[in-house]
């Protein structure tokens, strides 16, 4: 994959602690909240003090790198966390799969992008070659993501945008012929009493069994995230243990971290569970 360019304003995690973490999100370092990071702060106080809001501070779109992937960073629209830096390694491990299937079986990876968000997995799956259905409820996260594509020149690539519930898209589509060979599952935002949303403890188990009957017969895995709420990642595991297992293959599961270079203390950003077969 591509590197990125020396002059091109890139996110890093830069230190954790107190409660929050703080970022350099391009040419600017922001401070935001990560109630699990208690420990204590590794730089001194005048580095945080440095930190600006983001909300109220910034006015304009940053254009940030994450990889080797270019992002417009909106700070009154979900800021960092809608980008998901802490999904990185998650976009090469796709990546890296998609590209060693369009190898071996000479077609483009066939990807379901669920909750798909800004598009980070897309733009990911998308670089390498694979065909993707990128399903989000949201106009505007579909938008974004659309936007996201053009400043990575991936607009011409094949990727399918579709505003839908993503729970109801997969039901509809188990009726139609199309099968995916890597799906992924990444529900941001926790369900709210007024506006609705996606509820992992109800929500989770009859997804991931509808989303099994759409598993191509070179299925390369799926992917689950949840980065909203207290969900165990053994619960995850478990979960996909009960549903994928049967296929073969096998489940590995964990903490979700956000990553930065030596020295800085990884924080925690949520669960993962992966059915892996053939990535």
């Amino acid at each position: 994959m591509e590197e990125t360019p020396a002059n091109q304003p890139a996110y890093a995690l830069l230190d954790s602690g107190g409660g929050r973490v703080l970022e350099q999100l391009g040419n600017i370092t922001a401070a935001r909240p990560c109630p699990p990071a208690w420990w204590r702060r590794r730089l001194p106080g005048a580095d945080w003090k440095k930190a600006v809001d983001l909300k109220r501070d910034v006015k304009e779109p940053l254009r940030i790198t994450l990889g080797s992937t270019h992002f417009h960073l909106l700070p009154a629209a979900g800021g960092i966390r809608a980008l998901a830096p802490e999904l990185r390694e998650a976009w090469a491990l796709a990546a890296d799969g998609c590209a060693k299937f369009a190898e071996k079986q000479r077609v483009p990876a066939r990807v379901l992008n669920l909750f798909g968000g800004v598009g980070g997995m897309t733009l990911a799956a998308s670089r390498v070659g694979a065909a993707v259905t990128h399903v989000d409820a949201s106009a505007d996260a579909i938008k974004r993501a659309r936007d996201n594509a053009a400043i990575n020149t991936l607009t011409n690539r094949d990727i399918r945008w579709v505003v839908d519930d993503p729970v109801k898209f997969v039901q509809r589509e188990r009726t139609q012929s199309t099968r995916y060979d890597l799906i992924v599952i990444d529900p941001q935002t926790p369900r709210d009493a007024k506006r609705g949303g996606f509820e992992p403890e109800r929500g989770l188990a009859p997804l991931l069994a509808a989303v099994s009957g759409l598993l191509s017969d070179k299925a390369l895995g799926v992917l689950l995230f949840c980065r909203q709420g207290a969900v165990s990642p053994t619960t995850l595991g478990h979960l996909m243990a009960q549903e994928f297992g049967v296929f073969g293959g096998r489940v590995e599961h964990g903490e979700l971290l956000l990553r930065g270079g030596e020295g800085v203390p990884a924080a925690p950003a949520g669960a993962y569970a992966h059915w892996l077969k053939n990535l």
